[in-house]
């Protein structure tokens, strides 16, 4: 009613008008055009909105695990800076298998995916995180190592472009624990053992230098195969033993210092490249928010995880390596370095270098 009645005060005759008047006619304009803005504003069409992007997160466990912590967290950051963004996350054999999930992260079917070391059949330097005993038996070294490592985040990052990928984080989930039914503690105790490894062909030359028997089995088929007597041995953290019930059919649970479980966090890279620097800088500090709560929740979660098993079954026995123990196992390790090495190129020897260089210093700034 205002904005009509400004429009209709605003048209005159042709007769002199007094200041008082020409002060009025002003002053209605003004109101006029006040008026006019705000009907604007409240009857813009509904086209003008943000329009929603939808963003697929894979991953290569199930709901629940120490992935989906991470997806979860980095989705409830993301999307409080990004709103437009409509993130699903998608657990493992949704999409497919962790191979189908990495070819559609690298040809852009999904926006980023969380690869393990199978992504080595696709980028053999990932082959580092099977290296044994190039980690730290200190947690709180590799828990730096992995989110701060120059030469991960640069020469293994490199490797990942060439292969259309960004490489956003690396999170340990714990020490990887070997599960059998007798106790693993030298060298003589691996002959001809049926040992579950991941499609990885460096963790096959790990075991096999260990005299093991290593075995390709999917992760969803491994219980029925101990189950089944058809694998002796099993290698996970220990969140996993637990929650696909592999301690009903292993009594032994050993820690080796071997390697951590890691996992990476990545986008795909033609679309990473094509966001504004605004939502690159947003998703840079969700993902090492993300590592943070994601390495005290894995802590939580393992500790949590091994208790809830000890009271199901009190005849399991967790044991750790002693270095005494460690070490013929850990003489193993160079050989094994040589695999690594053919597989990876002169850069990963570049890596493998860098890597010890980076553990040794912190190592050394504990003492």
């Amino acid at each position: 009613a205002m904005c009509r009645a400004g429009f209709f005060a605003g048209s005159t005759g042709l007769r002199p008008q007094s200041s008082k008047e020409a002060f009025a006619r002003k002053s209605m304009k003004l109101l006029t055009a006040l008026c006019l803005a705000l009907a604007l504003t409240l009857c813009a069409p509904t086209g003008f909105a943000q329009k929603k992007v939808d963003v697929q997160v894979g991953m290569e466990e199930i709901t629940g695990s120490v992935q989906d912590t991470f997806a979860q967290h980095f989705k409830e950051l993301i999307t409080a800076d990004i709103p437009e963004w409509n993130m699903e996350i998608y657990p493992v054999g949704v999409l497919g298998d962790a191979n189908d999930m990495a070819e559609q992260v690298m040809s852009g079917v999904i926006q980023f995916d969380m690869p393990t070391s199978h992504l080595g059949s696709f980028v053999p330097m990932v082959r580092i995180f099977g290296v044994p005993y190039i980690w730290s038996n200190d947690m709180e070294v590799n828990k730096e190592l992995m989110t701060k490592s120059k030469a991960l985040y640069d020469i293994l990052g490199a490797a990942y472009e060439k292969n259309n990928m960004k490489l956003l984080a690396i999170f340990p989930e714990g020490w990887q624990y070997w599960s059998s039914n007798k106790p693993l503690r030298k060298l003589e105790d691996f002959k001809n053992l049926r040992i579950r490894i991941l499609a990885d062909p460096m963790l096959a030359e790990i075991y096999k230098a260990y005299g093991a028997n290593p075995l390709q089995v999917s992760y969803s088929e491994i219980y029925s195969a101990l189950q089944l007597k058809q694998l002796d041995a099993n290698i996970q953290p220990l969140f996993a033993h637990e929650e696909m019930s592999f301690y009903e059919q292993q009594q032994y649970f050993t820690n080796p210092f071997e390697m951590p479980f890691v996992s990476t966090f990545v986008a795909n890279l033609d679309w990473y490249n094509t966001l504004p620097q605004a939502q690159k800088d947003a998703i840079a500090k969700a993902a090492q928010a993300s590592v943070a709560y994601t390495i005290e929740a894995a802590d939580k979660m393992n500790s949590e995880r091994q208790e809830k098993m000890q009271k199901t079954r009190a005849d399991l026995v967790f044991y750790q390596l002693t270095p005494e123990e460690q070490a013929p196992i850990r003489a193993k390790a160079p050989e094994i370095e040589k695999k690594f090495v053919g597989m990876a190129g002169p850069e990963g020897q570049k890596l493998l270098d860098a890597l010890r260089a980076e553990r040794e210093t912190l190592e050394n700034a504990k003492k």
